[in-house]
């Protein structure tokens, strides 16, 4: 998904951020990547005024969520918080973890993830919880058929 960043200073530059579901967050000005910084996970943004600033990444729920954008040590948010109960909705197939072991914590990770970027869609409010509930409900039988093979492999 791509996310539109307004920066103070910036005024006039179309900056986004593509966050895909396998990879990292990628910086687009006008449509190119961000130059690379002289540092790991930094990036080279050139104002208005014709000065560079560097810009990092600022990781949100251990990754697992759309990151900040950190320019000359200001925080731009991406996208607007979800609410408690959308955290608590979309969090459920996290309780995998406790009952499966690698294999629930994996796909209830992944479920949860794709739970948040539910409800950042365009998608109607009701629809959201849904389609998330469906995507948690899926992570269960996913689990549940990944163990049974796991199982009967280990017992052989």
């Amino acid at each position: 998904m791509k996310y539109k960043a307004n920066i103070e200073g910036f005024e006039g530059q179309n900056i986004e951020v593509n966050v895909g579901f396998w990879s990292g967050p990628k910086l687009l000005v006008n449509g190119e990547p961000a130059p690379k910084g002289d540092k790991r996970n930094e990036m080279l943004l050139q104002r208005n005024d014709v000065r560079q600033v560097i810009a990092t990444w600022k990781p949100q729920l251990l990754g697992f969520d759309v990151p900040q954008l950190v320019v000359e040590g200001k925080v731009v948010s991406l996208v607007k918080p979800l609410k408690w109960y959308q955290w608590a909705w979309g969090g459920l197939p996290v309780l995998l973890a406790f009952a499966g072991g690698a294999l629930g914590a994996i796909t209830g990770l992944v479920a949860f993830s794709i739970n948040a970027k539910v409800f950042r869609s365009e998608l109607h409010d009701v629809l959201k919880y849904i389609v998330s509930g469906l995507y948690s409900i899926t992570a269960l039988i996913a689990y549940l058929f990944f163990a049974t093979i796991v199982s009967f492999l280990i017992s052989g």
